[in-house]
């Protein structure tokens, strides 16, 4: 995972998304990725990192709320779905604002990550969506309201 051609990076994070029981030492190499210069590998870093629910220090996370102020809604995108998959309650201030992005699908994003990790507290901060102009956005805030009104 150190090669300088993104492209064996890529493959190498990819082989490790498919292991059963990824070793500590590339889970560390994947965890270093989250800081690379290569918007490419840290997306995919994090999205790997996710699917296979690596425990991630304090620096690790922030690396990834990093991404999700990116001027690339695809590493937004893959920054909302690692936490997701991470169950990371405590990224729930650095995904809020995202609720106000003028990108319709992150918002989308924003909601169903929000409905995964916040408690009915957040219901207020999505209810405004109910009436935005774009029915994804609508759907998915309703859903988010829905999920979480069941929480305590």
């Amino acid at each position: 995972m150190a090669a300088d051609d993104p492209r064996k990076v890529l493959n190498a994070l990819d082989d490790l998304e498919g292991k059963p029981n990824p070793g500590t030492n590339a889970i560390a190499a994947a965890r270093k990725l989250l800081s690379d210069p290569r918007p490419s590998v840290r997306k995919k870093a994090a999205r790997v990192l996710g699917t296979i629910h690596t425990p991630l220090s304090q620096d690790d996370l922030k690396a990834i709320y990093r991404m999700l102020k990116s001027y690339d809604t695809s590493e937004v995108d893959e920054a909302l779905k690692a936490l997701r998959d991470l169950n990371v309650p405590d990224a729930v201030p650095e995904i809020t604002p995202l609720l106000k992005n003028p990108h319709d699908l992150l918002v989308c994003d924003a909601c169903r990550t929000l409905a995964v990790l916040g408690t009915k507290e957040l219901i207020p901060l999505i209810e405004p969506l109910l009436k935005h102009p774009h029915a994804d956005v609508r759907t998915n805030a309703r859903l988010a309201i829905a999920a979480l009104a069941k929480r305590n």
